[in-house]
Formats: structure tokens, sequence, C-alpha cells
């Protein structure tokens, strides 16, 4: 039986309308994530004051100040090393801001074995030594937490390792006893489109963890990598800067539980890495106002990303309580890490420039 096939029509409009808006859709997520990464955003070096460069045998990724002493403690090493897979171990080295030019010494008496210090935590306290906490990443994959305490003479020695299965990624800490601390885990998806939905949508899953002296307890799991960690003067607000969701959390705290309520969430405009707390409670926040090249600098330390200090006045007026006091397009130090400000002046650190900036704004 002779039968002939016909055509089938095909509704071309509903397709290229159904095909439009997917294009249209597409288009404005990737406006979106180059918008949030910062492509769009022209950067101006504005500081009022001036800067000089201190010199260091490798990069001061996270800085602690102790107030009443006037001394820096900066957590080095040669992190370009690292990254191209070198095995180069680190230190701790000091800064006596009290000095007309002060130069990078030891502030350890000995380094704990296999040290490599990221973020650090300085706990002060009356008629106690000072104890520096300092997160390690061995060579080994492993991850640990170093105690170190102030000698009579104020080197700092080992004090103790700690370990717990909770540490998975650790980054930043807070230290609230002689034991017991906060510590984020940054936890971000490998491969770039699951880091950029993780930025875009602003909904992670890295964790904070509370070390109450003999083990950590999970007390946020939503963060939006965690990079940054303080505590206010009295102890009864935590600080969180999350990257790539470009904000600040602030928590109330219960001093004797570790538990922890959700206060306010700050947007910043830019991505925060480390933080500090001056002696007024105000908020010091090292950021970066352009993720897309941020993370190429991360690739290359040759290509520059601009860098940025903010500061957090919980005191003023909700309109007036962000301000920046420093923006750098990055050829003067590049991605700032950490921000640590001291009577009139402020150091600026970064993960893979070998020096410190120490600013001092005009009167």
């Amino acid at each position: 039986m002779d039968a002939r096939l016909r055509a089938v029509k095909i509704p071309w409009k509903p397709l290229k309308w159904a095909t439009a808006l997917v294009v249209l859709a597409l288009a404005v997520v990737g406006i979106e994530v180059l918008r949030f990464g910062g492509v769009f955003r022209s950067i101006e070096p504005a500081f009022a004051g001036v800067c000089r460069t201190i010199a260091l045998g490798g990069s001061g990724e996270d800085i602690q100040v102790d107030r009443k002493r006037g001394v820096a403690y900066l957590s080095l090493l040669d992190r370009d090393s690292v990254r191209r897979g070198e095995q180069v171990l680190g230190t701790v080295v000091l800064l006596d801001l009290n000095l007309p030019e002060p130069t990078p010494r030891a502030a350890m008496a000995y380094d704990p074995e296999a040290f490599r210090p990221h973020g650090m935590s300085l706990l002060t306290a009356a008629s106690q030594p000072a104890r520096l906490f300092v997160v390690s990443h061995r060579p080994d994959g492993s991850h640990t937490v170093e105690i170190a305490e102030e000698g009579s003479t104020g080197g700092f020695f080992p004090k103790e390792t700690i370990r717990d299965a909770a540490f998975v990624r650790p980054d930043a800490i807070a230290a609230t006893g002689a034991r017991q601390f906060y510590l984020t885990n940054v936890t971000v998806d490998v491969d770039t489109w699951s880091l950029a939905r993780q930025a875009l949508f602003r909904a992670g899953h890295s964790t904070l963890v509370y070390f109450d002296g003999d083990k950590a307890r999970v007390e946020v799991s939503d963060l939006n990598y965690p990079a940054g960690l303080a505590l206010s003067p009295d102890a009864s607000r935590l600080y969180i800067a999350e990257t790539l969701a470009q904000q600040l959390r602030v928590y109330r705290r219960d001093a004797g539980s570790g538990a922890l309520a959700l206060e306010e969430t700050l947007d910043l405009g830019a991505a925060p890495d480390n933080l500090n707390v001056d002696g007024d409670g105000v908020v010091w926040i090292a950021a970066r106002p352009k993720l897309m090249s941020l993370a190429s600098h991360l690739r290359d330390p040759r290509k520059h990303s601009p860098s940025q200090v903010l500061r957090f006045d919980p005191r003023s007026p909700k309109d007036a309580r962000l301000t920046e006091i420093y923006m750098d397009d990055g050829l003067e130090i590049s991605a700032g890490s950490a921000a640590a400000p001291w009577h009139t002046e402020f150091l600026i650190g970064a993960p893979f420039n070998q020096k410190v900036l120490l600013c001092k704004p005009n009167p």
C-alpha cells in the first residue's frame, strides 16, 4: 500500500520564545555574576594619610595586635611556594610598633611541628600569660590549632596542639579561654560554576564550630566562606566575615555555653577577609572589592587585586556605621587580607605580598 509521510510542522514561535527566554535568563545570571564579582566596579586609590612598607621574609596573611604593649604578631609563610607545592614551613613574627622603624623578629621561642600558620587569635587576660592561638595547615594535609604561651622574656612557647574531627578546613579563629575558641571551616565546591552559584545565591554550607576545651560542636552551618572572626571587647558579640556573601554577621554570645544567636547581617559591598576589633569596639575589615580579580590573583600572584579597609562602628547611627578608610588598586598591596589598628595607625597584610603596610591617617 502506498503511503506518504506528512511533514510535521514545528511550532517555531513558541520555540523561539522559549529559546529567547533561556538566553535572556542566562544573560541576566551572567551579568549578575560579573556585577557581584566586581567586574564593572571602578577602583580609585584613596587614603587620607601615608603608608610605609615593612619588608617580610614571607607574607603576613593575618595580624593580631597586643594593644597594651603595642606589639603586632603576623602569621608568616611563603604562601606562593606553598601554592606551587613546595615543602616550606612558617612561623610567627612580631613588630614592635613603639619603635620609629619596626622590623620583624621572631615571636616564637621555637615553632610547633610542621608549622604552617594561617588565622590567629591573641588572648590576653589580667595576671595571666598571653596566649596565641594559631590555625596550622600542615604539609601532610592535616589541620591543627597550635596554642603558644608567652614566657617571662616575651617570647611565645608552644604549649599544646589541638586536633578535632570538626577541624575540616579551618581558617579563622577567635579564642575565648585558655583552651576554648571558635573556629570557621571554609567549604566551597571546586568547579567554577559551583563557586559562581554559591556567590550568586549567597548560599553556603561552611561551618562555625566551638571548641569548649574538650571537643568541638557545630554552632552555625550555613556560612558562605567565613574567612574572618572577631569578638567584641566584652566578648558579648561574635563577628563573622562571609567572603562569598560579601557580608558581616553579628551574633549575640552566651559567655557560659558559647551558644550564639544571630543579631543582624550587614551588607559590605565587598568580599571581607580577616577581622580585628579595637579597644572601642570598632570592627576593622580587610576586604576585596573585586572577587574576579581576587580569583586571578590567587591563581597567579603576579596579577594584582584591589585592597580595601572598612570600619564598622556599632555605636554609630545605622546609616553611618560602615565607612571606608583605605582603597588601593592592588599596586601598593594586593588582595589585602588583614587590617589591624593600634593607636593612630593600622597595619595591612596580604596573602602573597612579602610585606605589610603601616598606615597613618592624616590628623
